[in-house]
């Protein structure tokens, strides 16, 4: 997991996470859930966290005007991989994966990105594989696997004591 550092490294700047997902439908809630798990644990001066659910358009100006200087958007996508896997990248490296229909939320996330980044927000995408997006079914095992251990890493990264980090490395 390459993406790793750059994650740790985002959790000490001022960024905002922010999950999107429907939780009505099953594996595309994976965004929200992560948001939703690490909300009332961080402890961080810096980060931000924000569940947009399904309307990321909604917030982006908010998002915008914000004091963050990354923007992480965690959200489901559909790319025919193998079902709770995690893709990393700034977001308009998603530009070509968008336009193939992959993220569940495409036409939303894609212009949002756009408008984060003439607001000089550095703007990343943590995407899930997803497998079941039918209603009413919550999230398929694999990815909430996945979604657990992207939980957890961002809590220890966001709570992390800066000796710590200094030590480990």
């Amino acid at each position: 997991m390459e993406f790793l550092p750059v994650i740790e490294r985002l959790a000490r700047e001022k960024t905002c996470f922010v999950g999107m997902g429907n939780p009505l439908m099953g594996d595309d809630a994976a965004g929200v859930y992560v948001v939703d798990g690490i909300r009332e644990q961080i402890d961080s001066p810096t980060v931000s966290v924000l569940n947009v659910e399904d309307v990321i358009e909604n917030y982006v100006y908010k998002i915008a005007d914000s004091d963050c200087d990354n923007v992480v958007v965690i959200d489901a996508m559909q790319s025919g991989a193998e079902k709770g896997s995690v893709y990393f990248g700034r977001l308009h490296e998603f530009e070509e994966t968008f336009n193939n229909n992959y993220s569940t939320h495409k036409l939303s996330l894609f212009l949002s990105g756009k408008v984060l980044e003439q607001y000089n927000k550095k703007t990343w995408f943590l995407g899930i594989e997803v497998g079941d997006v039918d209603y009413g079914t919550g999230l398929s095992e694999d990815v909430k696997k996945s979604a657990d251990i992207i939980r957890d890493l961002l809590l220890s990264y966001i709570n992390c004591d800066q000796k710590e980090l200094v030590y480990e490395h």
